[in-house]
């Protein structure tokens, strides 16, 4: 006679205690930073002791950097599976951009504190970070690389060039609307960012484009500064 199959209860207890200590170190982190935060303070959160954190995760370091990975596991997964579904290169840049700061707008705090820390914090953990941002990041390189050679996009145009325009418009804008305490206006942002890239890089460009690229150019600056 067959028994009874028995639910793993243990495993799924452990599943959830370690989402509860996530999400409390994640609430922290971004109230007080890297440093000031204090896994006493993530116990309280969830109601454990101080040890029950440390039983899931060794150190503090250990705890921000699973939470990060696990960040960057659900953006990138999330920017991967959009572009699936979308063709053409401007459409499928428009969606890199429209995501990318949708992400940021969304995430502002914890983006923060992912920026802050990672100039931070010791060697080895920087690297595991800028690992993690160039696996999401690329994404972008596979769009412009696959316009140019549908031909879409001039054949001179750098990949990595455009990745650093694109992510590093965003972080200056992102710490803009931190340090003014106002969110960022995704749709408009998008648009822009994404009109500017597009007529940069395409394979054919009309005077009246060139001007069209300046004018954005310039509005790009106020966003930034």
């Amino acid at each position: 006679m067959n028994k009874p199959k028995v639910a793993r209860k243990p495993r799924r207890s452990r599943e959830l205690r370690t989402a509860s200590i996530l999400l409390a170190a994640r609430k922290i982190f971004e109230r007080d930073g890297y440093e000031k935060a204090k896994m006493s303070d993530i116990a309280a959160d969830i109601g454990v002791v101080e040890g029950t954190v440390f039983h899931y995760f060794p150190s503090k370091r250990a705890l921000v950097l699973r939470l990060v990975e696990q960040f960057y596991e659900n953006i990138t997964g999330g920017v991967r599976d959009g572009l699936a579904a979308i063709e053409g290169t401007r459409n499928r840049l428009y969606f890199i951009v429209r995501f990318h700061l949708g992400v940021v707008s969304e995430n502002a705090a914890f983006c923060g504190v992912i920026l802050r820390e990672s100039r931070e914090l010791d060697e080895e953990m920087t690297l595991n970070i800028r690992h993690l941002n160039r696996q999401y990041t690329q994404s972008l390189v596979d769009v412009i690389q696959g316009g140019i050679s549908r031909g879409e996009l001039r054949e001179d145009t750098s990949a990595v060039m455009v990745r650093n325009a694109l992510y590093g418009g965003i972080e200056h804008a992102l710490w803009a609307s931190l340090s003014a305490g106002e969110p960022l206006d995704v749709e408009a942002d998008a648009d822009q960012l994404t009109r500017l890239l597009f007529q940069g890089i395409r394979r054919e460009q009309t005077a009246l484009e060139a001007q069209e690229v300046s004018k954005l150019v310039r509005q790009l600056n106020k966003l930034v500064n």
